[in-house]
């Protein structure tokens, strides 16, 4: 899919609170105040044991390339004592610290400028000191859950020991991406409980952390192709515990972030595995309340396997359809912004077979109380490549969305929503205006057939009850329009007085709506269903502002389209003298092969053509000139 067909971004979507503060003017940031304390908390220190004194040692840099790798191995040993960053700082201790933290800056600035040949010994120090430093149980959560989170106002916990962490990531990440680096003898000492042990830290608070974490672990994943089926299967089962679980993890936008690099370069056709990932661990992500904070890259991940197999639509859309919510508009609002990302990269001939019930569901959306909800639906329009699809299968989207429009046109509360939908009944109208008058003749006849189906069902019911129980019944009383002031053609049914009938419920207000106390003169008992007694107060009337317009509009877009040569009757004979002739550039035959006897073209198999005959043949015709 190209670029120009819609708006699918082509890069991984960033996580994280971090990402806001990129591109700001430090005065643009808004600090707090001197006396604030910064919420930081670490449990690496709950069993740090008896310290070692550190010494500052030679410079890497000064020594013969000899004696680099036994000083190499001394600095990593030395970078294994862990220091407490709760508690109060001493001179003596801060010095340590220092030296520490100097020692790491010259690792790294060693694996950036010179180049050594990494030995086992170096793997293993390296290891055990990264397993050291980074690896430990997380701090208790302090901040609200679920979607009571707000990443962009609610403070993270930061990790305490960041001055020294930070570094510690910078050099792993470094040592990774070496060009000395070699993953046959690296995989000795990275094992698959390394993997798990950084796979837990996800769940840190602290954003800055689970960067490095989510550029790390890619490059793990790109440098050992043995622990590539490993890493996704417990992505995978990080997934089945927040969704299942705990509903709880902050690090589920960074994992996805990786995967939808990940599956950007699946080979074709898609494994059975990868097939199965989307449909058990990616598509129940919708579930979980704390969606918004990781659905950007979950969209991603999901439009990255519609480009790679499109067969996956159907089964896609069905299944977001069961997660689709109900009563939460503000996860409502993010399923419509991921249809609309998905569909840029769907297929035309996949759109056929997922426009119905994806209609379906948008036409309740744009019927929506929640003028936001329903203002999203309409600007799908909006979407150049969804309306080049809308508008090849308008014979089907017309009919489906078309009640909603016109009801939304006519009633709903909010006048842009009203001013959207009818700007969206005059988009259909130029797409097809044949079409559309088909929709509007054949919506009118649905809701006579809906009045009188209503009205066979209140009749039945008045005769059972005048046959079994008559004193239930309820006469219905029309206001007189001198009595009570309503200019005429305005008068209204009003609910019956209590007075007049005593098996009225006396709890019921005379004022409310007919419709709810009323009930066609029947017992509240009898429950008319929903949709028939919306016909009382939305009847289809063609006597209506809304129709009339539109039904005027639909006779002058028609009348000025007929004057076109393609809207004229045509010939039978013509018709299919055209349809059965062959344009020369759908003609498919090897002109290398053309018999001068026989007059024709001799076919080829199509499989067989390749650039070079193509190129054989125009150099064959430059030598005929």
């Amino acid at each position: 899919m190209s670029a120009e067909s819609g708006t699918h971004p082509q890069r991984v979507p960033k996580a994280g609170p971090i990402t806001k503060f990129k591109g700001l003017a430090p005065g643009e940031i808004l600090l707090k105040g001197a006396n604030s304390s910064l919420k930081s908390s670490s449990s690496r220190f709950l069993n740090v044991g008896p310290q070692v004194q550190l010494e500052r040692l030679p410079q890497l840099k000064s020594l013969p390339p000899s004696e680099q790798e036994h000083m190499f191995v001394e600095k990593v040993n030395q970078c294994k004592v862990v220091f407490d960053f709760t508690k109060a700082i001493n001179l003596a201790e801060a010095e340590q610290k220092e030296i520490k933290r100097e020692c790491l800056l010259e690792l790294v600035e060693f694996l950036l400028t010179e180049k050594i040949q990494f030995s086992p010994e170096m793997y293993k120090a390296v290891i055990d000191m990264i397993r050291v430093n980074l690896f430990r149980p997380l701090p208790p959560r302090l901040n609200p859950r679920g979607e009571m989170f707000d990443p962009d106002d609610d403070e993270p916990i930061l990790e305490a020991a960041w001055p020294h962490v930070q570094i510690i990531y910078e050099f792993f990440l470094r040592f990774v991406e070496s060009p000395e680096f070699d993953s046959n003898v690296a995989k000795s000492y990275l094992t698959r409980k390394f993997v798990n042990n950084m796979l837990d830290l996800f769940g840190s608070e602290d954003p800055r952390e689970r960067d490095y974490l989510k550029t790390t672990l890619h490059r793990i994943y790109g440098k050992f192709l043995s622990l590539r089926s490993y890493i996704r299967r417990q992505i995978k089962n990080v997934f089945f515990t927040f969704t299942y679980e705990m509903e709880v993890h902050y690090g589920i936008a960074e994992l996805l972030e990786i995967l939808g690099s990940i599956i950007n370069g699946f080979t074709l056709p898609l494994k059975q595995e990868h097939k199965d990932f989307l449909s058990q661990a990616l598509i129940p992500l919708h579930k979980p309340r704390s969606l918004s904070t990781y659905h950007p890259q979950l969209s991603y991940c999901l439009a990255q396997y519609i480009e790679k197999d499109p067969l996956l639509t159907d089964e896609l859309f069905k299944k977001i359809f069961q997660f689709w919510p109900v009563t939460n508009s503000s996860k409502q609002l993010l399923f419509l912004n991921e249809v609309e990302e998905i569909l840029c990269v769907v297929e035309p001939d996949m759109f056929v077979v997922i426009q119905e019930p994806l209609f379906k569901k948008i036409s309740t959306c744009i019927s929506s109380t929640h003028f936001q909800i329903s203002e999203k639906a309409l600007t799908l329009w909006n979407n150049e490549y969804i309306l080049s699809l809308v508008a090849e299968n308008v014979e089907v989207v017309l009919p489906v969305v078309f009640p909603a429009l016109y009801y939304v046109a006519r009633s709903h509360w909010n006048k842009a929503i009203r001013s959207m939908a009818y700007t969206s009944l005059r988009l259909f109208m130029d797409i097809d205006e044949i079409v559309f008058g088909q929709v509007i003749e054949q919506y009118s006849e649905e809701r006579a057939k809906e009045v009188e189906a209503r009205e066979l069902r209140v009749t039945k019911w008045r005769q059972l009850f005048e046959m079994v129980e008559p004193e239930k019944l309820r006469p219905r009383r029309v206001v007189d329009p001198a009595l009570a002031g309503i200019p005429e053609g305005e008068a209204s049914e009003a609910p019956p007085n209590p007075s007049d009938n005593p098996h009225l419920p006396p709890e019921i207000p005379a004022h409310l709506d007919p419709l709810l106390n009323d009930n066609e003169g029947l017992p509240l008992s009898v429950k008319i269903p929903f949709h028939l007694n919306q016909l009382v107060a939305d009847d289809f009337d063609k006597s209506d502002p809304v129709f009339q317009e539109l039904n005027e509009l639909h006779t002058l877009q028609l009348n000025k389209a007929l004057r076109h040569r393609q809207m004229l009757p045509m010939d039978s004979l013509a018709v299919e003298a055209l349809q059965g002739h062959v344009s020369l550039d759908d003609l498919e035959g090897d002109y290398d092969n053309y018999d001068s006897d026989s007059s024709s073209y001799s076919s080829y198999d199509s499989d067989e053509y390749t650039d070079e005959s193509e190129e054989g043949y125009a150099v064959g015709y430059e030598q005929q000139q």
